[in-house]
């Protein structure tokens, strides 16, 4: 009590560090709240990804039944005419 009558900035901030302490989250606290962070940012990402796969899957879908069979994914590609690598006659 003595130091707080002498010095009232003193005493505010020895009664701001005592509050401080109360209000804090314990450690356990502290985790529960990142799990359910995490927790939903796991849901939220999840949905995401299910729903552009879900939609891409559609769009291949309405792309394919326009398509003929001998169609693909290689139509228009020609082979090589020549190797990249070419054999080195050996003299014997």
């Amino acid at each position: 009590m003595a130091a707080w009558g002498r010095n009232p900035l003193l005493g505010a901030v020895l009664l701001g560090m005592s509050f401080g302490r109360a209000d804090a989250l314990s450690e356990p606290e502290i985790c529960y709240v990142l799990d359910g962070i995490l927790f939903l940012y796991g849901i939220i990402l999840t949905a995401l990804y299910c729903r552009i796969k879900i939609l891409s899957a559609r769009e291949a879908k309405g792309a394919k039944g326009g398509q003929n069979v001998e169609e693909g994914i290689y139509t228009g590609l020609t082979p090589h005419a020549t190797d990249t690598y070419e054999t080195i006659g050996m003299k014997k």
